[in-house]
């Protein structure tokens, strides 16, 4: 191989992004430069291209390749196909050589739990190329654990509503397994976590930011499960404009018993108070208003905060990506395509858009 299979976030960098996807080369980068991000590594495309066996990948082109029409039954065979098989020993080896020096630089060591996020190179780049059609698995524990996840990860490619997405803009034919990478990053024990957008989703409007959140992990606000707390921030001045408190019923915790992260209900002292102050709010927006300055077009940037952590050191970044529903490739702002600003709803833009939801 002509790359290593498996690259520490602290080696990526914004060059990298053909490799590790855009995601995790956005990640890297901002690392690179001293942000705080959770740590981590990528098992890359190269290393995941053609790692299923000969016999294996005979039976998904057989499979994809049939009259079926039951997309739900055909994505059923097809993710048990690939599930149940074994990584490559050698790659094995590596990503259990990168989870050891993620646990030992973390300070974790065998108790670490992370997250495993899929990172397509199509996917959040201007045109957000099949965006929201892979899957992540939270509250990851054990080397076994993880590179189960990694197969899930890269067998999501073949879900019922990938194959759909393929169907009617990708062209027939299997998913290019070297367009997929897979991240492993640490799991943040979250206190909050939500969005901020570096303008107003509902009005284009360049001069405001919007910041979402819900008090745990950002699952959710994912999920629908909360209207999240809001604030309206003036970029110029950073004053916060509005705020509101969301119907937050519900969050998303890691669960000991359940060994993953879990949706709950939400403990009546935390339901009606508001997941950040306004002081967060405001660092939140400096900090999502330099990534823009750095990339030069509007971003969605996704935020944590972390429990039991002095601020501002308790706020991580995430991952960001380029606002795609203002700000067309071309850079020129325009209405959301197919809404009107009067009607379009900026919770489902952020599940669709941020967040990633399918059918949102």
């Amino acid at each position: 191989m002509t790359e290593a299979p498996v690259l520490d976030l602290g080696d990526i960098r914004g060059a990298h992004a053909p490799h590790v996807g855009p995601k995790l080369a956005r990640l890297g980068q901002l690392a690179y430069a001293g942000w705080r991000v959770p740590d981590g590594y990528a098992v890359t495309v190269t290393a995941l291209d053609g790692w299923l066996p000969a016999t294996a990948r005979g039976d998904l082109e057989q499979l994809l390749t049939g009259r079926t029409a039951d997309l739900s039954q055909l994505a059923d065979r097809a993710r048990a196909l690939i599930e149940s098989q074994p990584l490559p020993s050698w790659l094995e080896d590596a990503v259990g050589a990168a989870h050891q020096r993620l646990g030992d630089r973390t300070g974790h060591g065998a108790g670490l739990r992370v997250a495993v996020r899929s990172s397509a190179v199509s996917e959040d780049g201007a045109g957000a190329s099949f965006a929201g059609q892979y899957e992540t698995y939270l509250g990851v524990t054990g080397i076994a654990e993880v590179l189960g996840a990694i197969r899930k990860c890269w067998a999501s490619g073949y879900s019922a509503h990938a194959l759909e997405y393929r169907r009617r803009f990708g062209g027939a034919g299997p998913m290019r397994a070297h367009d997929l990478a897979v991240g492993v990053l640490e799991l943040v024990d979250v206190r909050s976590a939500g969005v901020v957008f570096t303008l107003d989703p509902v009005t284009g409007d360049h001069g405001t930011m919007v910041v979402e959140g819900n008090w745990g992990y950002g699952e959710s606000v994912v999920s629908g499960h909360v209207s999240p707390d809001h604030w309206t921030v003036d970029k110029a001045s950073g004053q916060v404009r509005t705020r509101r408190v969301g119907a937050k019923r519900s969050w998303s915790v890691f669960s000991a018993a359940a060994g993953r992260v879990t949706l709950e209900p939400i403990p009546d002292s935390l339901a009606g108070e508001p997941c950040l102050s306004d002081e967060e709010v405001r660092h939140l927006c400096e900090q999502a208003a330099r990534i823009e300055a750095a990339e030069g077009v509007p971003q969605d940037v996704e935020w944590a905060i972390a429990r039991d952590t002095p601020f501002p050191d308790s706020v991580f970044i995430l991952q960001h990506r380029p606002e795609t529903t203002w700000i067309p490739p071309a850079g020129k702002p325009t209405e959301p395509a197919g809404e009107t600003a009067k009607t379009f709803d900026p919770v489902q833009y952020a599940l669709r858009n941020v967040f990633k939801v399918r059918g949102a």
